[in-house]
């Protein structure tokens, strides 16, 4: 038995599995698959999406299959007051984000909201636990800019600087935290996990 004759018996080798391991591969791909639809969609909460570093985890959480939950002030259905600075970019609402995210293959909802306003924040948390049924990930990424001048020392600043920063970014971040966890202690635990 020579070379040819080992290459030629490992060739008619193969090619005698290949149809069973195509059907392997296949039924493995179909029960996978299986598997996903029967899996509930991930539902995350992104607080402050309309824009920057909320707007792009929200778009990459829909590009992982994600339901996500775009919150923010900055809405097409409301156009009032904000501290915003302009930006090149047109449309910088959670609607935008929104679509998005369904864009980039999950699905994106909107919720307008100001996250300065306690009971509107406990709202937005309750509706969603209500509306999808669970909530996997929070991630709060509100913040507010004063209107003015912000860079220079810090003793330069006004106390309103203080309260308009930090009354949405660290604040919002409590707020939102207290609000989710709840809803989040009770989606782990009834996928088998528990309060840590």
């Amino acid at each position: 038995v020579g070379p040819e004759s080992a290459k030629r018996s490992s060739m008619r080798w193969s090619m005698r599995w290949k149809p069973c391991t195509d059907r392997l591969a296949l039924a493995l791909l179909f029960a996978n698959a299986g598997a996903a639809l029967l899996q509930p969609q991930r539902v995350a909460v992104v607080t402050g999406a309309s824009r920057g570093i909320g707007k792009g985890i929200a778009v990459e959480l829909g590009r992982e299959g994600y339901a996500v939950v775009c919150v923010g002030r900055s809405s097409r259905t409301d156009a009032g007051p904000t501290t915003e600075r302009p930006t090149a970019e047109a449309d910088l609402t959670v609607e935008a984000t929104a679509e998005a995210v369904t864009a980039a293959g999950g699905r994106g909802r909107a919720l307008p909201c100001d996250l300065g306003q306690d009971g509107a924040v406990d709202a937005i948390m309750d509706e969603v636990a209500q509306s999808e049924g669970r909530l996997d990930v929070l991630v709060s990424s509100a913040y507010t800019t004063p209107p003015g001048r912000l860079r220079g020392p810090f003793w330069e600043q006004p106390m309103a600087m203080w309260d308009s920063c930090n009354g949405v970014g660290l604040r919002g971040a409590y707020a939102t935290c207290r609000a989710a966890a709840p809803h989040m202690i009770r989606t782990a635990a009834a996928a088998g996990g528990g309060p840590p």
